[in-house]
C-alpha cells in the first residue's frame, strides 16, 4: 500500500502543532526526567559514599519508583503507537488526514527507539487529532467490534471497551474526550489481532513456567507465570486462558500477555481457587511447591517439573499431570514413588508433537 504523507519534518512540525495548547513539550518532558533520575543516581551514590545507608536506601527507592513509572509509560507508548499502525495499516484507502496520522505514528516510533518518549507521545495524541471526527469513530467502532468478537475477555480488555463506549458516546458532545478515551484504551491494549493467530509455540523461542504457591493467610493459590523471549523477534500479544486444574476457578479468567521484545521479560500471578469448601491442609498443592518449565523453539518442546516436598513426611506415589499447550501431549505421566520431607526432584516430561506424529503417519 502506497503511502503518500508529509516529510518527517512536516510530521514533526504536525506534532508540534497538535500539541500546542498543552503546554510543556513531551520532548522537554523527557529531558527533565532523563535529568532528574541521572540527578537522584548521583545522590545515591554520594549517599553510600559518605557512609549513609539509610539515606541511600530511601532515594533508591524513589529512584526505583520514578524508573518504574518511565518504564510504564514507554510500553503504553509502545502499544499505543503499535495499534495506530496495525489498524492505519488495513485501511484500503486512506484521507489526508489518515496519511498524517500514518506519518505522525512512523515517527513516534522512531522517537520512542531514540529514548525520547517525550516525543513520541506527541506524536500520538498529534496522530489521533489528525484522524478528525470521523477517523476516530471508525477507530472506536472497530475497536470495539473486536473486542466484542473475543468472548471472554481479561481485565485489561475490559477496561479497554469500558474507555471505547465511553469515547463513542462522547464523539457529538466532546472530542476531545472522546479522543483521550481512544489514547488510553489503545495504550492499555495494544494491537489486536483480527485474524486467529498461529500457535505461539510454533513460531517462537521462548521459556515459559508454571508455579503455584499458597500465600500466607489467604483463601485461595497463586499461580505464577513467567515468560522470557529468547529468540531473536517480538512475541506478539498473546491472550491465555489459566491453565488450571479441573474444578478450579481463576481471577482473572483472560490473561493479556503483550508484546515481548527479545530477551524480554514478564510475571503474572493469578488468584486461583478451588470449588467447593475445603480445608487448606487438605489441599496436595499446600504440601508441595510444583514448578514446570516449557522451553519452546518454533515448534519444539522441552518440559521438566520441579517438584518440592514443603511437609516433614515422606510422600509417596506422586502421579503428574502436567498442562499442555494445544496441539502436545504427554507420552506418559511420570511417577515420583517417594519424596523425603524437604527433597526437591526435578522430572523430565516426554512430549509428543501431535502435528508431526500425523504427519509421520500420514
Amino acid at each position: 500500500m502506497e503511502r503518500l504523507g508529509t516529510s518527517q519534518a512536516g510530521a514533526t512540525e504536525l506534532a508540534r502543532e497538535q500539541t500546542s495548547d498543552s503546554g510543556t513539550g513531551g520532548a522537554e518532558a523527557t529531558l527533565k526526567r532523563i535529568d532528574y533520575i541521572e540527578e537522584e543516581a548521583e545522590n545515591v551514590q554520594f549517599a553510600i559514599w559518605a557512609n549513609r545507608p539509610m539515606s541511600a536506601k530511601k532515594m533508591l527507592k524513589t529512584l526505583s519508583k520514578e524508573v518504574d513509572e518511565a518504564e510504564g509509560q514507554i510500553m503504553d507508548l509502545y502499544r499505543a503507537l503499535s495499534s495506530l499502525e496495525r489498524s492505519l495499516e488495513e485501511l484500503e484507502e486512506m484521507s489526508e488526514g489518515d496519511r498524517n496520522a500514518w506519518d505522525l505514528t512512523i515517527l513516534g516510533l522512531q522517537h520512542l527507539r531514540e529514548g525520547n518518549w517525550g516525543a513520541a507521545a506527541d506524536c500520538v495524541e498529534g496522530a489521533v487529532s489528525s484522524m478528525g471526527r470521523a477517523g476516530l469513530e471508525r477507530s472506536l467502532n472497530t475497536l470495539a467490534r473486536h473486542l466484542n468478537e473475543m468472548g471472554e475477555l481479561s481485565d485489561i480488555e475490559e477496561i479497554a471497551l469500558t474507555l471505547v463506549n465511553q469515547g463513542k458516546k462522547a464523539l457529538d458532545s466532546d472530542l476531545s474526550s472522546a479522543s483521550k478515551a481512544f489514547e488510553d484504551a489503545i495504550s492499555a491494549l495494544g494491537p489486536i489481532a483480527v485474524h486467529e493467530a498461529t500457535s505461539p509455540f510454533l513460531v517462537n523461542s521462548f521459556f515459559l513456567s508454571i508455579g503455584t504457591t499458597w500465600p500466607e493467610g489467604k483463601d485461595h493459590a497463586l499461580m505464577v507465570i513467567t515468560l522470557e523471549n529468547t529468540g531473536e523477534n517480538n512475541i506478539s500479544t498473546m491472550r491465555l486462558a489459566p491453565p488450571i486444574p479441573y474444578g478450579w476457578s481463576s481471577t482473572p479468567k483472560m490473561c493479556e500477555i503483550p508484546e515481548i521484545p527479545p530477551e524480554g521479560f514478564i510475571e503474572i500471578g493469578i488468584e486461583i481457587r478451588p470449588s467447593g469448601s475445603f480445608p487448606q491442609t487438605a489441599l496436595l498443592g499446600s504440601s508441595l511447591n510444583i514448578t514446570t518449565g516449557y522451553y519452546v523453539d518454533y515448534g519444539s518442546l522441552k518440559v521438566q517439573t520441579r517438584i518440592e516436598n514443603r511437609t516433614p513426611n515422606l510422600m509417596q506415589g506422586l502421579l503428574l499431570d502436567p498442562w499442555m499447550p494445544d496441539g502436545f501431549e504427554t507420552l506418559r505421566l511420570p511417577l515420583v514413588e517417594n519424596l523425603s520431607p524437604g527433597a526437591v526432584v526435578h522430572i523430565p516430561i516426554e512430549v509428543l508433537n501431535l502435528r508431526e506424529a500425523i504427519g509421520i503417519g500420514s
